[in-house]
């Protein structure tokens, strides 16, 4: 193993704990986000959705994202989601592997 400078891998270590707490909030950003994903799904997979759709309802939105009421926007929803899953279990296998 080669000789390592001490102060590189400190600041190497502080932007590894800025990352850390960072990572640690997505985990919370996760949680919240399975939640409201959760409260979403139940309203898109009931007859409310197509009642609320079909009565052609006023809804404001931000234009950040689309209208619940369009079904382009439901299918993103579900399949964004299980890819973003997909991907922080490969990244958490991958971090394991590594050990």
């Amino acid at each position: 193993m080669k000789n390592s400078d001490p102060q590189d891998l400190q600041q190497k270590y502080e932007r590894w704990s800025q990352l850390y707490q960072q990572q640690l909030e997505a985990q919370q950003q996760f949680l919240e986000a399975e939640k409201l994903f959760d409260e979403l799904q139940g309203y898109y997979l009931s007859p409310q959705w197509v009642a609320d759709r079909e009565a052609d309802l006023p809804i404001e939105h931000s234009g950040e994202a689309h209208s619940i009421f369009s079904e382009d926007a439901l299918w993103s929803m579900l399949t964004d989601r299980n890819e973003l899953a997909m991907k922080w279990m490969r990244l958490g296998l991958d971090a394991i592997d590594k050990e």
